[in-house]
Order: C-alpha cells, then structure tokens, then sequence
C-alpha cells in the first residue's frame, strides 16, 4: 500500500516537473527527493514570481547520490538557467549530527557538489553553480529531524527583468 502511493506520488510529481516546476515533498527518512519553496522578498529577487527559485533536496544516511527523482527535479532547475531566469546558484549541503563533525561537513560538500554535477552535465554555466557545506552546524540533535537535516540547500537568485 505505501510503494502504491509512493509510486503514485512520484509519478504525479514527474508529472509536474515536465514544465520544469517542482512540487512540495516531505522529507521521509528512507527516499531521497526535493520539494520548490517560495522565494522570500529581497532586492536580489528581481523576479520573484518565478519558480525556479530555492530548493531542498534530501539524501539517505550517509549517502550522497541523488534519486531519479531528484535529478529529474534539477533537470527543470537547469532549465530556468539555461533560459537566463537564474543568474547564480548557491548549493550548500548538510548532514544530520551522527558521525564525527569531519566527516558530516566532507559529506554536506559531496551533496552539494554532487548537485552541482548534475547541473553542469545538463549544459549550466559551471561558473554560475557555487556550492559550500554546513556539515552538522545547523542539525538540531533531536533524531526526529534527522531525515530533514540531511540535505542540500539550493538557493537561486533571478535575473534582472
């Protein structure tokens, strides 16, 4: 029953992503996926009706190979650079607090460059996707949030219109 509706959600959100838009997911613990947050009002967002703005995409324990899902996902945020409708890309990866703090901030660096290849194999300017890593400094410590924690953070900002 859950693979039926997990399978049927990740069809409707393929579904979506076709017009290079994403939908809101809620992180899960076992499945990497990305969901679209509205962008917040700012002087660097000239655009800010458009949805190519700021991203989530979680990752499984440890790991930071994206899902089908995800990639599909960012196949649609390389669509809004190759169009001009971004002008930068921030990637900043993260990790939950288990493992030494070494190792979580090498493991956000991998989410985020692992992103960042996605993007450039797509045809994006390399020099408009940057990324960083956080590591474990924003992980709250309480294992309910685990599954959010692990992630990488993708923040775009518009091209002047």
């Amino acid at each position: 029953m859950i693979r039926s509706i997990s399978s049927a959600l990740s069809l409707a959100l393929l579904g979506a992503l076709s017009s290079g838009c994403a939908t809101t997911a809620t992180p899960e613990a076992t499945t990497a996926h990305a969901h679209h947050r509205e962008p917040a009002a700012s002087p660097e967002r000239i655009a800010t009706s458009s949805r190519c703005n700021d991203w989530a995409l979680y990752f499984e324990t440890g790991s930071a190979s994206l899902s089908d899902e995800s990639t599909a996902m960012l196949g649609g945020l390389a669509e809004c650079i190759q169009r001009g409708d971004v002008r930068d890309v921030i990637v900043t990866g993260s990790a939950d607090p288990r493992g030494a703090a070494p190792e979580n901030l090498e493991l956000g660096r991998q989410r985020a460059e692992a992103i960042r290849a996605v993007l450039v194999a797509r045809g994006c300017d390399p020099s408009v996707v940057r990324t960083a890593s956080v590591g474990e400094a924003r992980a709250s410590g309480d294992p309910q949030t685990y599954a959010s924690e692990r992630h990488a953070s993708v923040h775009t900002h518009d091209r002047a219109r």
